[in-house]
């Protein structure tokens, strides 16, 4: 236990892109409103797309669950560092946040294609 420096201020990123993300999955799904930054590509116009509403049925579940994943990573590596150390279920953690960032990235670029 003890202070990593860069390692810890990483979670604090991600534990704050976390709630981020689910806030966008919340303005997606009340809203309709695409934000940007964990919805599409650099390269795609948010007006361009063709049914909002299909894609805010297909992308809301994932990016909660992206966002999900993101803040109990975070608060378990966060937990570990100053509180107890859980290395079994930090690595868990870990493994789970990586390949949810994978299959998300791929959702992305699966819904792009079909919605714009």
């Amino acid at each position: 236990m003890g202070f990593d420096g860069i390692f810890n201020m990483l979670d604090v990123l991600v534990l704050g892109f976390g709630f981020y993300a689910m806030y966008s999955a919340f303005v997606l799904q009340r809203e309709g409103r695409i934000i940007r930054t964990f919805l599409i590509q650099k390269d795609t116009d948010p007006d361009s797309c063709r049914d909002l509403q299909g894609y805010a049925n297909y992308m809301s579940p994932r990016l909660w669950t992206l966002g999900g994943v993101m803040v109990a990573y975070s608060a378990i590596s966060l937990i570990n560092t100053y509180v107890v150390e859980i290395n079994t279920l930090f690595w868990l953690m870990m493994a789970a946040f990586l390949a949810v960032l994978a299959w998300y990235a791929m959702e992305v670029k699966k819904a792009a294609k079909k919605y714009f």
